[in-house]
């Protein structure tokens, strides 16, 4: 697949033109990119300033561009001619490669955050009028001075990138730009600081603008192109591919944003089975998918597989995404009553590394494994003395998942790691699961299911799990009661019978037993 396609094209040449008509609330109406170029190319030929060549970044010119934005200075004022000058600097970020962007988006970061000087004189006068003045109305409007002295300056930009059309899906990509830069350089406090800030914009103004659309095959090529291009968790591989899982017996929901009604902000893949499936593998590579007429024997919805738009990470749209397709599938096939997903343990593997300490080797904890499994994995590396050191030699060692015996004597092993990892290990001191995705589905009110060994033996699914998958039931009339015991104490509700998952929560209310003694 091809990457996202820009919304601005620098240095396109197109008729010139006027956008489409609007008729009633203008965010509805589709906008192609041509018309936006080609109205601002109209509005540039009335002897307004032109964009900077392509590729180029000239620094002094830069710095120029975003004061006039930013501080409204220059000859020109006023809003459309302010949105000139907003579309030529967004015509200049789209034109730059990566490392140019970086350097854009560093010279935004630290240069135009809240003046330092200013914001301490704003908190000064603020002080002074509360030591001083018994009027609120008066220690307010020092307070909403203080709250505006300590806005980036940098958010004038971002609004105004807003408002042209399109605005909101160029802001998108922006972010995902300053997230590949954060991963590779977390000391970058300002590039931090200006990523949080634009992601609450962005929670601000997809609120009341989502809508929710089954994606099919006969959708826009575009918009199915997308599903391939921002699916994470399991890759698509062909339109074949894609077909399969758009087809009997599978769904595919989106939220789109009204100003870019192509293109999903967030999608989820549905796969509609008489079980609970405890594997990836046959949900992806079934070569004869369900018959339309069997979904109306269909017992279970099975969620595999969440996706968003990168630069809309940390923005929880997942959630709702969820809990408005189950109210959808449960009005088309009242026949479905579970509601499961089949998800990933993408920290499992680099958890379990760390955890296998020399002091862990020599000394494994006693009773977290069975000890006829401890025996059974010693077997198969003799020469290790201790169960633990036998599996850090067998998951070191190339060719394993090849061995049926390895995997079987891993089998009780790793589901008994993997249920203690999703029950008991925390991040940091807080209640809040270790595991992202376990987080994410237990604090929407989720149980945990069950432990899949073998879930997905793709390359990506061994690497970041050996494989193991988990499921997350959404019991409908648990949500709100699990929602909140887990917020408050950390509380993980169970269904099902899984007794890796009853042995792990055993042990934990034993330890927590033990420490109030």
């Amino acid at each position: 697949m091809s990457a996202p396609a820009a919304l601005f094209h620098a240095g396109m040449r197109l008729p010139t033109g006027l956008p489409p008509a609007r008729d009633g609330d203008e965010l509805s109406q589709p906008l192609e990119p041509a018309d936006v170029r080609a109205f601002w190319e109209k509005q540039s030929e009335n002897g307004q300033p032109q964009s900077i060549g392509k590729g180029s970044l000239d620094i002094s010119e830069l710095r120029d561009l975003l004061s006039t934005i930013i501080h409204k200075s220059g000859a020109y004022k006023g809003a459309v001619k302010m949105g000139l000058y907003t579309q030529r600097c967004c015509d200049l970020y789209e034109s730059l490669d990566s490392s140019g962007r970086v350097v854009f988006l560093k010279l935004l970061s630290v240069e135009y955050c809240a003046p330092k000087g200013e914001a301490q004189a704003l908190a000064n006068a603020y002080l002074e009028s509360l030591a001083q003045s018994s009027d609120p109305a008066k220690s307010a409007l020092r307070a909403r001075a203080l709250r505006d002295g300590l806005t980036p300056q940098y958010a004038e930009l971002i609004d105004q990138i807003n408002r042209l059309p399109g605005g909101f899906s160029f802001l998108v990509r922006m972010r995902a730009d300053m997230l590949e830069h954060i991963r590779g350089h977390r000391e970058d406090g300002a590039m931090r600081a200006m990523s949080d800030m634009l992601m609450k914009k962005l929670e601000t103004w997809i609120i009341g603008t989502l809508d929710l659309k089954r994606i099919t095959w006969n959708s826009p090529a575009f918009t199915i192109e997308k599903l391939g291009q921002y699916e994470s968790v399991h890759a698509v591989k062909s339109w074949l591919d894609v077909r399969r899982r758009l087809g009997n017996g599978r769904r595919c929901f989106g939220f789109f944003h009204r100003s870019v009604p192509m293109e999903p902000l967030v999608f989820v893949w549905v796969a509609l089975t008489d079980s609970v499936s405890d594997n990836v593998q046959s949900i992806l590579q079934e070569r004869e998918p369900t018959t339309a007429e069997a979904e109306a024997t269909a017992r279970c919805a099975i969620f595999y597989s969440i996706n968003s738009q990168p630069g809309l990470s940390g923005v929880d749209l997942g959630n709702f995404l969820i809990k408005r397709v189950v109210g959808v599938l449960r009005a088309e096939l009242p026949n479905i009553d579970t509601f499961c997903t089949l998800s990933p343990l993408p920290r499992f593997r680099a958890w379990l590394d760390q955890w296998l300490t020399p002091e862990c080797l020599a000394t494994p904890p006693p009773t977290m494994v069975s000890e006829g499994a401890q025996k059974a994995l010693i077997a198969r590396a003799p020469h290790t003395p201790t169960w633990t050191a036998a599996l850090k030699h067998i998951i070191d060692s190339r060719g394993w998942t090849g061995d049926q015996a390895n995997i079987d004597a891993m089998e009780p092993v790793v589901r008994a790691l993997g249920a203690h990892y999703l029950v008991n290990v925390k991040r940091g001191k807080s209640h809040a699961a270790y595991d992202p995705v376990a987080n994410f589905h237990l604090r929407n009110g989720a149980c945990l299911h069950q432990i899949n060994w073998r879930g997905n033996t793709s390359y990506s699914g061994l690497r970041q799990s050996l494989g193991l998958m988990c499921n997350y039931n959404y019991v409908l009339d648990r949500i709100e009661d699990n929602n909140e015991r887990y917020v408050h104490d950390g509380a993980i509700a169970i269904s099902g019978d899984d007794p890796f998952i009853a042995e792990a929560k055993r042990i934990a209310a034993n330890t927590t037993r033990a420490a109030k003694l």
